[in-house]
């Protein structure tokens, strides 16, 4: 396997990040050191451990998720993936704000602090309930989702206007674009996307996941 994703520890918050995936049909490997479950795509070992992350394929990976409960281990995963993958993305939890600076000195991306995102959720959920709300059935509903969409050389809307693009007839909308860095919110209908492009794509499921097929069948 290449190009994957590697999920550390498959508790609560890594058994949601599997179901994310196999929704998205995104080809995956779970490292959990006392899962009960048999599966085909899980290792029984610890994600510390360095053969266990080789073999899960750790240096052909596209990135690792890393969902275990104690945040010295996150820190500790996070430097070795870095060290035998250094182009990986590397997505961390943290279960402690001040560990946060130490996950992402180790190497992570991205560090997601649940606590953080659940205090901003309630703070919005009293000044601005309805906001609050469409964030909320966007996190929990199976039938809607928020996905990221790479525009490859090769993509059939590379080069074409947002307009052009016919994403509003099947109920999709680009709620932003990032391009190199840069976040672009709202763009307009006479945006042109380019090669490079990373589209974020408020839709059906359904519809989400034919917009992914379609582009990796070019």
């Amino acid at each position: 396997m290449r190009n994957h994703t590697i999920v550390c520890g498959y508790g609560y918050h890594g058994r949601k990040i599997v179901e994310a995936l196999e929704r998205a049909k995104i080809p995956h490997i779970i490292i959990d050191l006392a899962a009960e479950e048999e599966k085909e795509n899980l290792i029984k070992g610890d994600a510390k451990d360095e053969e266990v992350l080789l073999k899960a394929g750790i240096k052909k990976a596209k990135e690792i998720l890393i969902a275990v409960s104690n945040d010295v281990d996150a820190v500790f995963i996070s430097m070795l993936a870095r060290n035998l993958n250094p182009d990986i993305r590397i997505v961390a939890k943290a279960d402690r704000l001040e560990s946060m600076k130490k996950i992402y000195l180790a190497g992570a991306n991205k560090v997601i602090s649940p606590y953080v995102i659940g205090g901003r959720l309630l703070a919005r959920a009293v000044a601005k309930p309805l906001v609050a709300e469409f964030f909320q059935r966007v996190t929990i509903a199976k039938d809607l989702e928020v996905a990221q969409i790479g525009i490859s050389d090769d993509s059939k809307f590379a080069g074409k206007k947002i307009k052009d693009m016919d994403l509003a007839s099947r109920g999709l909308a680009i709620l932003a674009v990032y391009r190199a860095g840069e976040l672009i919110p709202n763009p307009p209908a006479e945006f042109l996307v380019e090669a490079g492009d990373h589209l974020i794509i408020l839709g059906s499921s359904e519809e989400i996941m034919k917009l992914r097929s379609r582009e990796k069948h070019l």
